[in-house]
């Protein structure tokens, strides 16, 4: 263990780091990172070339885990200066943004940005520290078990201080790197895939086509259905492998649990003989381990020092050896995390991650492996005394790493080592850590939000570009409520063990005697990890008579329980207005108070027109359209306008002005928060003869919260809409 209490052995950082931003607004070009797309690249010449530089932080992996549908990058902090203060200050940001190419053909789609807080400590450059991100991921394209499978490339590009730009795959940044990796996304589970597997288990062959058919005819039916999958024999693995994979390898698993029950078996004996398979061979291989990574490497490992969780990448090598295809059970990553704060190793728990035979591409394909940890007991009171540990994270294929033995030598896999920050404690609450802390509403850090006014302001906490371009956002929706109670009970999935809270809410300007339940409903997906293993369910959270919901997680091996998001609850009022709100537990425990402003009405008196329109014939192809366009907004909340144009077809062209300056369809053009009534006008000379519709967007400031599956949840720019139709002429 290593405390930072002073940061005199700091080294001194080179210029063009630490005045970036000033070199940068001097010359958007100084490093010759700019986009060769970009307007400004012949105005602009590189001074000091610096791309993807990684001395000061690198990302060095990334991976998904098709179960919990969760990416990950773990990022390798290599100094101890040039982040911009200590622990106590402000500090910097590390940004991660996420990209995939699911057809593999360069065709990136922009998944989102996460990002940290780093700073400068008096910690070893020889002993770099590792932080781990993680992003929630649903993906858009699945296929059934028995199709190809899905294999993207996962792109993380990794950027100190300046966010990567969105939907911008090739943004390079000065310092930082970019990291592509090959992923699998897990296949569908819905009844399509249900149907068509149990037809051809009969002897039935059905065409895609006939597939979509009946879909289309057959009334509503369940989203998921359990497609279940066998175990492979032994003797089944022997033919289907040959001689592309060892026989300590096919056999290892059947082996692996005779050893572990402790009950000789004759019977194993005959059936390896009788496939033509060497037990003596596999025992030996079992009984004399040493670390073999041929099949499965451990790359990296760190800690989320938010959310408490250790992340460990592994790399999967090989196209077969993991015990069948996506349609059969497979095998298991089993990683055993350890952790030593000073007193030697301290055993965390185990997680695990579900592999199979499948096409890897060059490069193997990269998984996380996942486990939330207590860290209460080891976190200190003071920014001044943030501290660090060590962590240890033991790979072991198909076999359950034994429990509390560090020294571990797996058959198959190996262990990694890395330091990780453990975050002071932020609660507020001395060193008990039983108050609840909120970490978010409305999906936006409860830190960025105003106790006053309970609206985004970017003044607070440290500068963050993924959440500060919301400055002065209200909220309206279902505005989901997330944090964490530290300090909960060891209660092993019982429900009589568990801590219970409500969430207490009334309208700010409302005496305190005026708090009362949140009675909302909600579900939320439970992850429970038991023996190294996590299985899942969607269960719907409720109040008793007194309006307490009972908490879920429980940090504690050997049955640790976690909610997808750390979902507390969700907020959702009739009215317009500020609203307080805290956590209550049932021992007593208050969170801080928060606030949230919601805004219940989006832009009204949203209209557009075309001039010349209600006259037949009068819009004529060569002439520019002209029209006006208003919105307004109960609350003076207006923010800004975007056109759509349906649809030019290929080929054509147009120059489009909002008020009488050049701009471009589906981009946001400011408005005054008040409204306003303008004008709009495109040219026509190569636009086809067609009719056509125009469609204007008219956002507020409001972020609009809604579940996009019913345990996560999401947010999109409040608008309201309006479209009008015409017939373009020939001249």
């Amino acid at each position: 263990m290593a405390t930072v209490t002073k940061e005199s052995n700091i080294a001194a950082v080179q210029p063009e780091r630490e005045f970036l931003h000033l070199l940068l607004l001097q010359n958007p070009n100084y490093f010759g990172t700019l986009s060769k797309s970009s307007p400004l690249i012949n105005e602009y010449k590189p001074v000091n070339a610096i791309a993807g530089n990684t001395s000061f932080e690198q990302v060095t992996c990334a991976g998904y885990n098709p179960q919990m549908k969760t990416l990950t990058a773990i990022v390798k902090i290599n100094q101890n200066g040039g982040y911009n203060g200590g622990p106590c200050s402000a500090g910097s940001k590390e940004y991660v943004r996420f990209y995939i190419d699911y057809e593999r053909n360069g065709t990136w789609k922009d998944l989102g940005m996460v990002s940290f807080d780093i700073h400068d400590f008096n910690h070893s450059a020889n002993n770099p520290l590792c932080y781990a991100v993680n992003l929630p991921f649903e993906p858009e394209v699945t296929h059934c078990c028995d199709d190809k499978p899905v294999l993207p490339v996962l792109k993380a590009i990794l950027s100190w201080t300046i966010a990567p730009i969105a939907n911008d795959p090739g943004f390079t940044p000065v310092w930082g790197n970019v990291l592509d990796v090959n992923i699998q996304l897990a296949p569908k589970t819905g009844w399509i895939c249900w149907l068509k597997k149990n037809l051809a288990d009969i002897g039935l062959v059905v065409k895609p086509e006939q597939l979509k058919q009946i879909s289309e005819k057959l009334p509503a039916h369940p989203t998921l259905l359990d497609i279940h999958a066998e175990e492979i024999s032994v003797g089944t693995l022997m033919s289907l492998y040959k001689k592309d994979v060892e026989e300590e390898r096919i056999g290892f698993t059947a082996v692996a649990k005779s050893l572990v029950a402790g009950v000789p078996s004759t019977e194993l004996t005959t059936n390896f003989k009788a496939v033509g398979l060497n037990i003596s061979k596999v025992i030996d291989f079992v009984l004399k381990p040493k670390f073999n990574t041929t099949y499965e490497e451990v790359k990296c490992v760190g800690l989320n020092r938010d959310t408490n969780r250790l992340y460990a990448t592994v790399l999967v090598k090989k196209p077969s050896g993991y015990a069948g295809s996506l349609c059969d059970k497979g095998s298991r990553e089993y990683v055993g995390f350890y952790m030593d704060f000073g007193s030697g190793w301290e055993f965390m728990g185990t997680s695990s991650v579900e592999v199979h035979d499948v096409a890897v591409p060059n490069g193997g394909l990269s998984y996380h492996v996942e486990l939330p940890v207590n860290l209460t007991p080891y976190q200190k009171l003071k920014c001044s005394e943030t501290y660090f540990a060590k962590v240890k994270a033991i790979l072991s294929w198909n076999m359950y790493p034994p429990d509390n033995q560090p020294n571990w030598v797996s058959p198959w896999g190996d262990w990694e080592e890395a330091w990780v920050e453990i975050r002071y404690r932020q609660g507020g609450d001395g060193p008990t850590g039983k108050k609840p802390i909120i970490t978010s509403i409305g999906s936006i850090p409860s830190k960025k939000i105003s106790k006053i006014s309970g609206m985004v302001d970017k003044t607070l906490d440290i500068p963050d570009a993924g959440v500060d371009t919301y400055d002065g956002f209200s909220f309206n929706g279902v505005i989901p409520i997330t944090g964490l109670i530290p300090d909960h009970p060891d209660s092993n999935d019982n429900s009589a063990a568990q801590v219970q809270y409500r969430i207490m809410l009334k309208r700010a300007s409302d005496p305190d005697s005026s708090f009362a339940p949140v009675t909302n409903s909600f579900a939320v997906l439970k992850n429970v990890i038991a023996s190294g293993v996590l299985t899942q369910s969607v269960i719907t959270q409720t109040t008793d008579a007194a309006g307490y919901y009972h908490y879920l997680v429980d940090f504690f091996a050997p049955t640790i329980v976690t909610v997808q998001g750390d979902l507390f609850g969700v907020i959702s009022v009739a009215d317009s207005d500020v609203y307080e709100f805290y956590l209550e537990t049932s021992a007593g425990y208050l969170s801080e108070r928060c606030r949230v402003k919601v805004d219940k009405t989006a832009p009204k008196d949203v209209h557009i027109k075309v001039n010349g329109s209600e006259n037949c014939g009068t819009l004529k192809k060569g002439m520019d359209i002209t029209g006006t366009y208003s919105l307004a907004d109960n609350e003076n909340n207006c923010h800004s306008v975007s056109f759509e144009f349906i649809t030019l077809k290929a080929g054509d062209s147009t120059t489009f002005k909002a008020d009488g300056v050049n701009s471009s369809f589906n981009t946001h053009i400011p408005v005054p928060a008040t409204g306003k009534t303008g004008t709009w006008s495109m040219t026509t000379n190569n636009v086809s003869k067609c009719g056509y519709n125009i469609r204007l967007y008219a956002f507020d400031k409001t972020l609009y919260c809604y579940a996009f599956i019913s345990y996560a949840y999401s947010f999109y720019q409040q608008y309201n809409v309006d479209t009008i139709g015409f017939c373009l002429n020939e001249a």
